[in-house]
């Protein structure tokens, strides 16, 4: 994995918010000179940033023809929540009383104010996708297991890019996504695990759907 000075860092992230903030658009192609002139940055960082999000799948390098904003697939989306539906309960059911129970009233708290928001704007939405990945992570790592957190955050920034998509399109989608994040966290705190499981899997059931059924809306 390419490794990342302070400099590649900070033009990881410019780049990636780009994308996240759709001002880079899927199938765009751009150049390092357009990035370098975007960012402000010279040409080491750019493209140390930029061999980093080829490697995260963010972006496609074509050589002679450029840097193309990645697409994420339908079998990208099944594939990595197909993963998510297998670990994920179980890891809840076989490690939840690892869990941080501050942290997950902490979770409760911004997921009822999420929940209670008509509309969001799109920094808001990303900061919501980046809240949603932490609430998942927070059960992933709780089995202590540092290859399943490193396979959680492999996940990570295509997430955020689902997850700020589909409630970019369906406004709705992130409050019932909200209640649901909520049913999860009560059922965890009164101890009633089978019933957390079942809804964690029917979270994450419906979450692959309403992603795949954003993005068949705008390819």
């Amino acid at each position: 994995m390419t490794h990342k000075t302070g400099l590649s860092n900070i033009a990881y992230q410019q780049i990636k918010s780009l994308i996240l903030e759709n001002k880079l658009k899927p199938g765009q192609f751009v150049n390092e000179s357009q990035l370098q002139e975007m960012l402000g940055l010279g040409r080491t960082p750019v493209r140390e940033a930029i061999l980093q999000l080829s490697e995260n799948e963010l972006i496609t390098i074509h050589p002679r023809k450029g840097i193309e904003i990645s697409r994420i697939s339908p079998k990208t989306i099944h594939d990595i929540f197909e993963v998510r539906i297998l670990i994920e309960p179980e890891i809840l059911r076989t490690s939840f009383n690892n869990l941080d129970k501050d942290q997950l009233l902490s979770f409760s708290t911004s997921f009822h104010e999420a929940a209670a928001s008509d509309k969001l704007s799109l920094p808001e939405c990303i900061r919501l996708a980046d809240l949603d990945n932490q609430f998942h992570l927070a059960i992933v790592s709780s089995m202590g297991n540092k290859y399943t957190t490193q396979l959680m955050n492999t996940f990570v920034d295509k997430l955020t890019i689902i997850r700020s998509t589909v409630s970019a399109q369906s406004a709705g989608r992130l409050s019932v996504s909200s209640n649901e994040h909520i049913k999860i966290i009560n059922s965890i705190l009164s101890g009633n695990i089978d019933e957390a499981c079942v809804q964690l899997k029917r979270h994450l059931t419906i979450s692959y759907d309403e992603a795949v059924k954003t993005l068949m809306y705008t390819d």
